[in-house]
C-alpha cells in the first residue's frame, strides 16, 4: 500500500485570460464574489492552499481543468516530479506545459487518461472524473449504504462515486442526484477538498438508519491484535477509525505488548506504528497505523445528545468473531467518581464481552456515542465519545506523516475483569471450583517426572478433541477457526470458515463443526433460526461437506451415518438429526436451549444436560437410524448438583458429571441416571486407562487418579498449569491445558503426554 500524506491540494492558476497571477498574491483575502461555501473557501485560502484571481475575486462558478486538478494534488503531496516515465498520451509531449505533473500522476495511478489515448489537459474536469482522481490519489476505500439514482451500479464510475459518498465528501444535489457528467466548479472543488482535510465541514444525514445500514459502518471498525517480543499473540480487542485516520481504542487493548496490528473487515492487515495519545484513567488511546487505512472516519456525537431509551448498536469482535453486531437501548447515563477523577459513561443493553473492548456504540443516526469499554455482571458500559473528541482535537490539523508516536512497550499496563474473565457459555465448562478440591489429598508428585513429551502453542481453545489414530489435537480457537496441532512434530494447520466455529465432535476420521450465523438468544425463535455444520476430513484437513441448517447450533455429536445438533436459542427449542451425506433433516425433539449433548458409546442414545435452568436437569434421547425418540428426564430434580458438562465411561455404565457426581447409564428406564456416588472434587475433564482400572480427573493445577471399581482416590499430581482436557491416546494420558509463559506472564496452551498406564 502506498503511503500518502493527508492532502492539502494547492490551486495552480496558469493563465487567467492574459493576466499572469502570482501563486501568493491572493492569500488571506475575502473574495467579494463568494457567498455560498464561504467557510470552506476561506479555510483553504487561509492555509495558502487555494488563491483567487488578480482582480480579488475567487470565481466560484468557473470550471477547473484536468491539468489544474493534477497539479494541485501533486503539489500538496510534495511529490518530486522528476524522472517519471513517459505516459505516451497523444496530446502531451515532453515539451508540453505540465508534462512532468501529468507523467508523475500517471505513474502513481492517479490518472489514466481518456479512452482515445489523450489526457486532454485543458479539458474541463467533470464531477465523475473528480471522484475517480480523488479516490485514486487518496487511495480511499469504503462503500455507502445509499446510492444516487443517476449513477447505476454498472457504470464504470460507480465504485469511485460510491467510495466518495461513503466518506460523506459528496451528498449529491437537493434532488439526490450526483450528475457525474456535469463540469466541476471551483466552489464545489473547494467544498470537496475542505471536507477531505477537515471533518468538521462534513454534513452527515440527520435521519435515522436501520440496523442493517449501521452494520455497513463495520468497514471502519477494526480488530486490534497485540503481540509480545516473541511474536506471540497476547491480547485482542476492537478499535475504530476517527479523524486524520487515527484509530480510537481502549488503552488496555494495546498495553503490555511490543507490536500491534489492525485487521479490517475485508481481512487486510495493517501494522500499527504506535500511540499518539492516551489517558490511563479514561482507558482511552489514539493509535496511528504505519500507513493510512483509508476507510471512512466515523462521526462522533456528544454525551448531551444521548437520550435514555433510544436504540443503539454495538460493533466489536467478541472472542475474535470479527465485527459482530448487537442491538440494545441506552438504559442509563452514569457518572462515576472516585479520588482520581470523574467519567461519564453510557449504560446500554447492547451486549459486549471479551474482544468487544474499544469498539463503537452507535446511535441510529450513525454517530458514535461511546466506546464500549467494560461490563459488570449483566451491565455494559461505554465511555462517552466526548473524551475521544477531546483527545483527537490537537491532532486533526497535523499532517498524518508528522504525527509523533510512543511505543506500545512504553504504555502503562491496565487490566479489566471483563477481559480476564469472559462470561461465555463455553467458559461454564471451566468453572472456578476450588472449594471442591479434597481437603487432604495425597501429597502431589511432580508430574514432569512421568512425562515423555510436552509441546506448547500460542493458540487458545474453547473446545478440543483428539484424533484416534494420530498425535493430533483439533480445537476451535478464540477466533472461531479450526486448528490442527501435531504435538509430536509441532505442526500447526488452520482452517477458517465463512462463519465462526463454536463446537466440534470427532468421529470416524471426520470432524463435525458447528458454525454460527447469529448470537444465541432466548428470543431467537425456532422458525427464524439458522446456522451451519461443516464436516472436515482429518486426512486432508479440508472441508468435505458444509450444510446450512434451520437451527442455531450449540452442541453436536455424530454416529456412523447421522449428526445431531442441539439449539442454542429459543428457550424450549429442538435437538435435530441430519443425514451426514446429504444434510437433510431426519428427526427432531424438544430440548432446553443451550443443552450440552453426549453420545453414549453404544451410539443408541444421547444424554443431555441443560445450562440455564435451576435446578439443572439431565435427560436421555434414544436414537435409531437417525430417528430421535422423545427424551426421558432424570429421576432427580435438584437432589444433586450438576454442571453443564459430563462424560460417559468407555464401558457405557456411568455418567460422570463435572460437578463430581456419578450416575448410572442404562438402557432400562428404571435404572438409568440413578445416583451412584459423589467424588471429593469437581473436575474439568475425565479420562480412563485402557484396562478400565483407573480414571483421571483435572481441576485447576491438580491431576487426580482414582480407582475405577471403588471410586476411591489413589494419588494426586501437580501440574505447571491448568489441565482442561484429558484424552487416552494409545494408552498414554494426554493432558491439554493452559499455563503462564514465564517471560511474558501470558497464557499459552500446552499438550503433555505422560507414560502413565
Amino acid at each position: 500500500m502506498k503511503r500518502l500524506s493527508q492532502f492539502y491540494i494547492l490551486f495552480s492558476l496558469i493563465f487567467i485570460f492574459t493576466i499572469p497571477i502570482s501563486d501568493k498574491v491572493q492569500a488571506n483575502t475575502t473574495f467579494p464574489d463568494v457567498v455560498q461555501f464561504k467557510e470552506e473557501i476561506m479555510f483553504l485560502n487561509n492555509k495558502g492552499i487555494i488563491y483567487g484571481y488578480g482582480n480579488g475575486n475567487f470565481g466560484p462558478n468557473n470550471p477547473i481543468t484536468r491539468l489544474q486538478a493534477v497539479q494541485m494534488i501533486l503539489r500538496e503531496m510534495g511529490v518530486d516530479l522528476k524522472d517519471a516515465p513517459n505516459p505516451h498520451f497523444k496530446d502531451v509531449t515532453p515539451s508540453s506545459y505540465g508534462y512532468d505533473a501529468i507523467s508523475k500522476a500517471a505513474e502513481l495511478g492517479i490518472i489514466s487518461g481518456k479512452g482515445d489515448g489523450r489526457f486532454d489537459p485543458n479539458g474541463t474536469l467533470t464531477r465523475g472524473q473528480m471522484a475517480i482522481i480523488l479516490v485514486n490519489a487518496y487511495q480511499l476505500k469504503g462503500t455507502s449504504p445509499y446510492s444516487f439514482p443517476d449513477v447505476k451500479k454498472s457504470h464504470y464510475m460507480y465504485p469511485y462515486i460510491d467510495t466518495l459518498a461513503s466518506h460523506h465528501i459528496t451528498v449529491g444535489g437537493t434532488d439526490g442526484k450526483f450528475r457525474p457528467n456535469e463540469p466541476l466548479k471551483r466552489a464545489h472543488f473547494a467544498v470537496f477538498l475542505a471536507r477531505l482535510l477537515d471533518r468538521d465541514f462534513v454534513s452527515y444525514p440527520s435521519f435515522s438508519h436501520n440496523t442493517e445500514t449501521i452494520a455497513n459502518f463495520a468497514q471502519s471498525v477494526l480488530i486490534i491484535e497485540l503481540y509480545d517480543e516473541n511474536d506471540e499473540l497476547i491480547s485482542q480487542g476492537s478499535g475504530f477509525i476517527v479523524g486524520n485516520q487515527l484509530i480510537a481504542t481502549n488503552l488496555h487493548v494495546i498495553s503490555g505488548g511490543v507490536k500491534a496490528v489492525a485487521i479490517t473487515n475485508d481481512g487486510e492487515e495493517f501494522e500499527l506504528e504506535g500511540v499518539v495519545a492516551y489517558d490511563e484513567y479514561l482507558d482511552l488511546a489514539l493509535v496511528k497505523p504505519a500507513g493510512k487505512i483509508s476507510y471512512p472516519a466515523l462521526p462522533l456525537a456528544s454525551y448531551n445528545s444521548i437520550k435514555i431509551g433510544e436504540k443503539v448498536v454495538a460493533i466489536g469482535s467478541p472472542y475474535g468473531l470479527q465485527n459482530s453486531v448487537t442491538e440494545g437501548i441506552v438504559s442509563g447515563k452514569q457518572t462515576f467518581r472516585d479520588e482520581f477523577g470523574t467519567v461519564n459513561v453510557i449504560q446500554s443493553t447492547a451486549q459486549i464481552t471479551f474482544g468487544s473492548s474499544g469498539g463503537p456504540l452507535f446511535n441510529m443516526k450513525g454517530f458514535v456515542i461511546g466506546m464500549n469499554s467494560f461490563g459488570m455482571e449483566e451491565l455494559n458500559f461505554a465511555v462517552t465519545s466526548d473524551y475521544v473528541a477531546q483527545m483527537l482535537q490537537p491532532f486533526k490539523a497535523v499532517k498524518f506523516a508528522a504525527l509523533q508516536t510512543e511505543a506500545f512497550s512504553d504504555m502503562p499496563e491496565i487490566y479489566f475483569e471483563e477481559e480476564d474473565e469472559p462470561s461465555s457459555n463455553e467458559e461454564e465448562k471451566i468453572p472456578e471450583l476450588d472449594e471442591y478440591i479434597p481437603v487432604n489429598p495425597p501429597t502431589p508428585s511432580e508430574l514432569q517426572l512421568l512425562a515423555e513429551m510436552k509441546q506448547t502453542t500460542s493458540e487458545l481453545f474453547i473446545d478440543v478433541v483428539h484424533d484416534n489414530n494420530q498425535p493430533i489435537i483439533y480445537g476451535i480457537n478464540t477466533y472461531g477457526e479450526l486448528i490442527s496441532f501435531n504435538y509430536e512434530t509441532n505442526e500447526v494447520k488452520t482452517l477458517s470458515f465463512d462463519e465462526p466455529a463454536e463446537s466440534l465432535f470427532y468421529a470416524n476420521g471426520e470432524l463435525y463443526i458447528t458454525l454460527l450465523q447469529g448470537e444465541h438468544s432466548s428470543y431467537w425463535w425456532d422458525e427464524l433460526q439458522k446456522g451451519a455444520v461443516a464436516i472436515v476430513d482429518t486426512a486432508t484437513f479440508e472441508i468435505k461437506n458444509k450444510f446450512n441448517i434451520k437451527i442455531d447450533p450449540y452442541d453436536i455429536v455424530a454416529d456412523d451415518n447421522y449428526f445431531y445438533v442441539s439449539s442454542g436459542s429459543g428457550q424450549w427449542t429442538t435437538i435435530k438429526s441430519y443425514n451426514k451425506e446429504t444434510g437433510k433433516e431426519v428427526s427432531s425433539q424438544m430440548i432446553r436451549q443451550q443443552s450440552s449433548i453426549f453420545l453414549h458409546p453404544s451410539k443408541n442414545r444421547i444424554y443431555a444436560v441443560d445450562s440455564d435452568s435451576s435446578p439443572r436437569d439431565m435427560e436421555v434421547f434414544s436414537i435409531s437410524n437417525g430417528m430421535i425418540t422423545a427424551g426421558a428426564d432424570s429421576p432427580y430434580h435438584g437432589d444433586y448438583e450438576l454442571l453443564p458438562h459430563m462424560s460417559l465411561s468407555p464401558d457405557g455404565k456411568y455418567i460422570f458429571n463435572n460437578y463430581g457426581t456419578i450416575f448410572t447409564a442404562s438402557r432400562l428406564k428404571s435404572t438409568d441416571m440413578q445416583f451412584v456416588t459423589e467424588l471429593d472434587t469437581a473436575f474439568y475433564d475425565v479420562a480412563f486407562n485402557n484396562e478400565l482400572t483407573k480414571f483421571y480427573l483435572t481441576i485447576d493445577d491438580l491431576l487426580f487418579v482414582y480407582d475405577y471399581a471403588g471410586f476411591t482416590l489413589l494419588d494426586t499430581y501437580k501440574l505447571d498449569g491448568e489441565g482442561f482436557y484429558l484424552f487416552n491416546y494409545k494408552g498414554n494420558l494426554i493432558i491439554v491445558g493452559e499455563e503462564i509463559a514465564p517471560k511474558t506472564n501470558l497464557p499459552k496452551t500446552f499438550v503433555l503426554r505422560t507414560n502413565m498406564k
